[in-house]
């Protein structure tokens, strides 16, 4: 923007540009004829934007002309998308060694830009950086291109805007409100963020092959509490879903309500099939609806059928003129369209005499008609209840006896001992399974299930050797039955198996968990089959055969998959997307974040799954990113997992400490080596030192620190610590394992840098034969090594 061009005036010769753009060449001459007449300034100005624009787009009968296309540094530009007034969005392959993307590019044209475009596009991209969910377009990379002219660069999304979408595929009420509420919930998700879009309209939503919407262009977003750097007017966003705080320039007063408004409007449009405010596109008789008229019910539209009293209310709800009488919040406006979905009272409507009664009568009238037929049946029940809970005893046995052992253990911790600290939950359950393992008075099914009970427990203490005393315990109670539930018998083998794995030992757990898979041959029990699979698919990628594990986790989403509406039918599907991905990583990285991305949209959908689930997967998204060298977008996601994991696991849970492993690898990449050193320290100080070879996450920390101080440049430091990490690897006959030629690689640059010469240099050059074999940023931060020693070479 020019010195002394305020916002308005901006945005006036933007829309004159655009209008001039769109018109044939005699038109543009009358046009700007027109304009010069009544300002001759601004027809000047447009002029010469027009012949800067000129200079680079093709010429209309040379469109396939590839030397007018912008040159972009590993992107091919494949064809146009659309143009607005400052510029055009192209599809474009990204290309990064053999993987190639397809992204949906945005560059402002050159000669049309200004420091004032370049300071939104850059907001644009700080923005898009840091909104991480499933229905929102996410930001791949931005930069400038070989003319200086800035681009960026978002996830392609091939779809088609939503009103087409929802006409095209004749939706029902029921699958618009659907989408609305998916795009309510991603709008709810940038207002946590800070970010209110303001330029809501169906241009800027489209619905992908698979039915999920997609929210793009935040061209003109805003980050709340920021600097203002424009003055909010109407023209800044399509006029026919602008709220009338934004009609009157005080948007920036009432935060994210502008964007439930124009929800309101795009629902009501899907709705009634026309706009709130009639067919008029007349800009004073649009303004004036906007501000003064009260939207009819869109269910006088007779558009669709099933829009009820319900939905009207909850529509005009949120096209309320007052903001304040809005949702107040987008959560709100979704959550309300889910009780909708739900045919639950909907709140748009609470506080109306007797709505609640009627609400429980129609919505529950087949339950209400349906009790005198219950009365007839009872007979029939008394007669098959009897045998109901004969094949239940055994179930409520097991299960007042779990309530009866957990008293019995905490009646032995006595109050003195904890206050002094001298009794802790490891004591009491190793203590529990040493009386477990006496009582003869309890069944044994019933002893071998309290057993596994405090296995599970030990477990998430980490203590996987007081654990596998009391799987051993169980499986010797249930072998000496003489039919023992196979059931039961294959979860005791599984739980042995996660011990072994736990304590590195992997051929202990792939010997267990094949037991458990032949148990369970034939039993119907599809919860336990997925999680025996899972693991057994873990095991075997860890054992070097990625094809027999995503063979077996392809499998799982296919049995997982019509067991969404189940807890652990979505838990599962969640696990064995996310292990796919991170399988399929090493040789595809786009494939494998399209099955996390491909997780997370599911998780929005049928979850909300457990946080402990989702909280990996989100993890792994972000080191995915990391592993990409897109490290713009990781870092959002990366700190936004960070916080939430330290709310959800607390300071010493391990997998906090796995989240912050990853972390650190980022903070390391992106010039923040002290931070990792710092995060790392903390977690290496829970641990015992040494940790034991079995604490392979202990060893870990261990190893990523010695990364972090070559990161740091602490040359003689990571050479100190390398050392006693390949010896530990060597240990565990993992010596010539990738980790461990990436380690030596990484211990030889430090020798190069601590001291630099021939012997050190021919050193390196040796180790990193084997870079082929790594992946990630691995194999992308090694390719920096032999440079910078032989820079140190010369300099010495």
């Amino acid at each position: 923007m020019r010195r002394g061009m305020d916002e308005r005036e901006y945005q006036r010769r933007k829309d004159a540009f655009q209008a001039l753009l769109d018109l044939a060449p005699a038109a543009r001459e009358q046009r700007l004829a027109a304009i010069a007449a009544t300002d001759a300034q601004l027809a000047d100005a447009l002029r010469r934007q027009l012949r800067g624009a000129a200079s680079t787009l093709p010429l209309l009968d040379r469109v396939g002309d590839e030397a007018a296309l912008p040159e972009i540094a590993h992107y091919r530009l494949v064809r146009e998308l659309g143009r607005g007034g400052m510029g055009r969005v192209w599809l474009a392959e990204r290309r990064l060694g053999d993987a190639v993307q397809p992204v949906a590019l945005k560059r402002i044209l050159h000669g049309a830009w200004t420091t004032e475009d370049r300071r939104r596009f850059e907001r644009e991209r700080r923005i898009l950086a840091g909104l991480a969910h499933p229905n929102i377009a996410a930001l791949v990379d931005g930069g400038t291109d070989a003319d200086g002219a800035p681009y960026l660069a978002t996830v392609y999304v091939d779809g088609e805007r939503i009103d087409r979408h929802a006409e095209r595929d004749r939706l029902d009420a029921q699958a618009r409100v659907r989408l609305v509420a998916k795009v309510a919930a991603a709008v709810a998700h940038a207002h946590r963020s800070l970010v209110v879009h303001r330029d809501l309209k169906p241009a800027n939503i489209l619905v992908d092959r698979q039915g999920e919407p997609k929210l793009l262009d935040f061209g003109i977003a805003r980050l709340l509490g920021e600097d203002a750097i424009t003055t909010t007017g109407s023209s800044q966003m399509t006029l026919r879903y602008a709220a009338p705080e934004q009609v009157r320039g005080e948007a920036e007063l009432h935060g994210g309500a502008s964007d439930i408004y124009s929800l309101g409007v795009l629902l009501y449009e899907l709705l009634a099939g026309g706009s709130p405010y009639g067919a008029s596109r007349e800009q004073a008789s649009l303004l004036a609806a906007i501000l003064e008229t009260t939207p009819s019910p869109p269910s006088r539209a007779r558009h669709l059928g099933g829009v009820d009293a319900d939905l009207d209310a909850i529509v005009l709800k949120a096209l309320r003129k007052r903001p304040q009488e809005r949702y107040e919040s987008a959560d709100a406006f979704a959550d309300d369209l889910l009780r909708w979905l739900r045919r639950e009272p909907v709140a748009a409507r609470r506080g109306e005499r007797g709505y609640h009664a009627r609400a429980f009568v129609r919505r529950r009238w087949p339950w209400i008609a349906a009790a005198a037929l219950v009365m007839a049946l009872v007979g029939y029940h008394v007669a098959t209840l009897d045998a109901q809970l004969r094949r239940v005893g055994l179930e409520r046995d097991k299960a007042q006896a779990l309530a009866g052992y957990f008293g019995e253990l905490f009646k032995e911790a006595r109050p003195a001992d904890t206050e002094r600290g001298e009794i802790s939950a490891r004591e009491l359950l190793e203590r529990s399974v040493d009386r477990l393992r006496k009582d003869g008075a309890k069944a044994p099914s019933t002893r071998a299930t309290l057993l596994l009970a405090a296995n599970d427990a030990l477990a998430h203490l980490g203590q996987h050797r007081a654990g596998q005393v009391a799987v051993d315990a169980a499986l010797g109670l249930l072998e000496a039955m003489p039919a023992p539930d196979p059931a039961l018998l294959a979860r005791a083998h599984a739980e042995r198996a996660s011990n072994h794995y736990k304590l590195a030992d992997l051929a202990g757990a792939r010997r267990e968990i094949a037991r458990a898979v032949e148990l369970l041959d034939g039993v119907d029990d599809p919860d336990l089959v997925l999680t025996v699979q899972q693991q057994d698919a873990i095991y075997a990628d860890d054992a070097g055969e990625h094809a027999q594990a995503q063979a077996t986790y392809r499998r799982i989403l296919e049995i997982a998959r019509a067991r969404l509406d189940t807890p652990e039918g979505l838990r599962s599907y969640l696990a064995a997307q996310s292990n796919l991905a991170l399988s399929e990583l090493r040789d595809d990285p786009a494939r494998g974040e399209a099955r996390l991305r491909d997780a997370l949209t599911v998780e929005a959908r049928h979850g909300p799954a457990d946080r402990a689930v989702v909280l990996p997967i989100k993890s792994y998204l972000a080191r995915t990113l990391v592993n990409q060298g897109r490290l713009v977008q990781a870092r959002p996601l990366h700190e936004e997992v960070l916080r939430e994991a330290r709310a959800h696991y607390g300071r010493d849970d391990p997998w906090l400490d796995v989240i912050g492993y990853h972390y650190a690898t980022l903070a390391m990449l992106d010039g923040r080596a002290k931070e990792a050193i710092d995060m790392l320290d903390a977690s290496i100080a829970r641990r015992p030192r040494p940790p034991p070879d079995t604490d392979t996450a202990g060893w870990s920390n261990l190893a990523h620190r010695a990364s972090a101080a070559l990161a740091h440049g602490d040359w003689s430091d990571a050479v100190a610590r390398f050392g006693p990490v390949l010896a530990w690897r060597e240990r565990l006959g993992r010596g010539e394992g990738p980790a461990a030629r990436f380690d030596r690689a990484q211990l030889a640059y430090a020798q190069c840098r601590a001291d630099p010469g021939e012997e050190t240099r021919a050193a390196l050059a040796a180790s990193l034969a084997h870079a082929g074999g790594w992946s990630g940023w691995a194999a992308w931060k090694s390719r920096e090594f032999l440079p910078a020693c032989e820079r140190a070479l010369a300099a010495r």
